[in-house]
């Protein structure tokens, strides 16, 4: 078993085309793309895949696009959510069975709703890291070595700080699918973190 971060799929959209320079003459391309590069890197059902937001847009069949449940059950692994602002709005996205999706039900034990997470704390194998879509500035346990993994900026972020990484598709360390949580330690274990707030080594 092995634990995976992505982010900004953008499956089905076919303006994110044009937004990020993504070199597909259709949404339909993109998908099948997307989902070639998920599978080849996350090869067992038992891996663990975190998407941190924006997952997908509805059906898009004018420009090849096709319904996110059928492409969400192509894709290999246990698959979770951290929700981003464009799933947040979608439906179909946020109807998905989700592995740590929570059902809220009645005092019947019918369903009433389900909810999924805006942030994450991941705590693996010695590893803690603050998984959230949008990049935060500063985090729990960052002066210890934790790290803050995001999504929303598609590489775009001006603003460099240790320890932090945008997991998107759009991104250099991103570009060819999923990332393995231990290369993010690894690059982390490169970089020393300055606090940019008062809590030095009272950060818990």
């Amino acid at each position: 078993m092995s634990t995976y971060l992505w982010a900004d799929l953008h499956l089905n959209h076919s303006g994110i085309l044009g937004y990020c320079g993504r070199p597909f003459r259709s949404a339909g391309e993109m998908n099948r793309s997307l989902i070639e590069r998920w599978n080849t890197v996350v090869t067992r059902e038992s891996d663990i895949v975190w998407v941190l937001g924006d997952f997908g847009f509805k059906e898009n069949t004018r420009d090849g696009g096709e319904d996110l449940t059928i492409i969400f059950h192509k894709l290999r692994g246990i698959k979770n959510l951290v929700v981003g602002n464009h799933d947040e709005k979608n439906k179909g996205a946020m109807k998905l069975p989700w592995e740590n999706a929570v059902a809220i039900r009645d005092g019947k034990g019918e369903l009433i709703r389900t909810i999924l997470p805006y942030l994450v704390t991941l705590k693996e194998a010695g590893v803690r890291a603050e998984m959230c879509h949008y990049p935060l500035e500063t985090w729990k346990g960052s002066y210890r070595g934790a790290l803050m993994l995001h999504g929303h900026c598609h590489g775009s972020l001006k603003r460099k700080i240790a320890k932090r990484f945008d997991v998107g598709v759009d991104t250099e360390i991103g570009r060819n699918g999923p990332i393995p949580l231990e290369v993010l330690v690894e690059l982390a274990s490169k970089e020393t973190f300055d606090p940019v707030d008062g809590h030095g080594e009272r950060d818990m």
